[in-house]
């Protein structure tokens, strides 16, 4: 199958929601933004040889898996048609939101729980970019908003 960029953003959106990573932190994984992922997902613009490896190394995939939607490996060759309806949609968001929960407990579920994640929280803002910590921040006003 020859390259194309539309079905390419596509099998990298499946990879991200795979993975259960937002844009944010699908870029943050390989060392990029979200606006660039955006981009590569709806077509716009088409990542280089170095970003590609990059991801491919980073989520176990092959190149050909991923860029032409050959191969017996991760990434699934993903169908021109659209994607699933507002419903599923919303019950898949439900199971990622209770994934990360269950993965939240997991790790911060112990009696410092609540310390570990303080940590984890702190070790990681002073390495965002702006945008990002602004992004982060409306959040949690949104969030606190809905409490």
């Amino acid at each position: 199958m020859a390259w194309n960029q539309a079905a390419f953003g596509r099998r990298l959106k499946a990879l991200r929601e795979k993975t259960g990573l937002s844009m944010l932190a699908f870029g943050k994984e390989i060392g990029t933004s979200a606006s660039r992922i955006k981009h590569w997902e709806e077509g716009k613009s088409a990542p280089s040889a170095s970003w590609i490896v990059t991801i491919c190394e980073r989520f176990d995939v092959s190149a050909e898996s991923l860029l032409t939607g050959e191969s017996n490996r991760e990434v699934a060759s993903v169908s021109p048609e659209p994607g699933p309806s507002a419903e599923a949609k919303e019950a898949s968001l439900d199971e990622l939101a209770d994934s990360f929960i269950r993965a939240g407990n997991q790790r911060y579920g112990e009696q410092d729980g609540r310390e570990k994640m303080i940590k984890d929280i702190t070790a990681r803002l002073s390495g965002m970019e702006e945008r990002d910590l602004k992004e982060l921040l409306m959040i949690v006003v949104m969030k606190s908003k809905n409490v």
